[in-house]
């Protein structure tokens, strides 16, 4: 089986980097390649800014002859019950999501199945986080996945979103990334290092998206492991 994996920056699914031992094969599109039971692996690196994103992913499900397509990143809690470190799986085939349900109930990583919902920008506050769960009907929101799902359908690959969970809905982020529509690590650091107020908060975000990319990587890899 070909397996596609995606992921903005190799950090978030560094377990599975670990043990796949993966090789460069594409510098300019980022893919890296690896086989693992058979399956021959591909994980291609989207990067922060959605449209180039979106572009670079298109080009890789048209340029790879997937079976599977597995979007994994981080992702922002839109209920009160799920955590930081929860990973949240979704995905139209219900085989997929069992094989993810049972990878992480044997890892003992606390998951939540249910929709997600993509936006453009990121959500910073609690009030901005509750109004779109009501909107939306989904329990986490990230910037890729829904995107990455419908290019997956319009090829008929079927796709399996696993996301970490780095904020709680009563987060509010607005002093670090307020006024930036996407993620820019550069520009929001030397904010952070202007602005001393922001450092108790900026330590916090940085040990809770550690937890959330070590769980979300453990709950790949053991996915990654138990397809056939």
């Amino acid at each position: 089986m070909n397996i596609g994996l995606v992921a903005e920056v190799k950090w978030e699914v560094r377990e599975v980097c670990l043990q796949l031992k993966l090789r460069l094969l594409d510098a300019h599109d980022e893919i890296w390649g690896a086989d693992l039971n058979g399956h021959v692996i591909r994980l291609c690196l989207s990067g922060m800014v959605p449209a180039v994103s979106k572009e670079r992913v298109g080009r890789f499900l048209d340029s790879k002859k997937l079976d599977l397509m597995i979007c994994s990143g981080l992702a922002g809690a839109l209920r009160p019950n799920i955590m930081v470190g929860d990973v949240i799986i979704q995905s139209s085939d219900p085989s997929l999501v069992k094989t993810a349900e049972l990878a992480l109930k044997e890892r003992g990583i606390p998951f939540h199945v249910g929709p997600l919902v993509t936006v453009s920008s990121p959500v910073l506050t609690p009030a901005a986080r509750r109004d779109l769960a009501t909107k939306s009907g989904a329990i986490a929101v990230d910037m890729e996945s829904q995107t990455i799902a419908a290019l997956c359908r319009e090829r008929g690959i079927p796709s399996l979103a696993m996301k970490g969970v780095s904020d709680g809905i009563d987060d509010d982020l607005s002093p670090i990334l307020g006024g930036f529509e996407s993620i820019n690590i550069p520009r929001i650091a030397l904010r952070v290092l202007s602005r001393p107020g922001t450092w108790p908060l900026a330590a916090r975000l940085a040990r809770h998206s550690y937890v959330a990319a070590d769980h979300l990587g453990h709950g790949v890899w053991a996915t990654l492991t138990r397809l056939r």
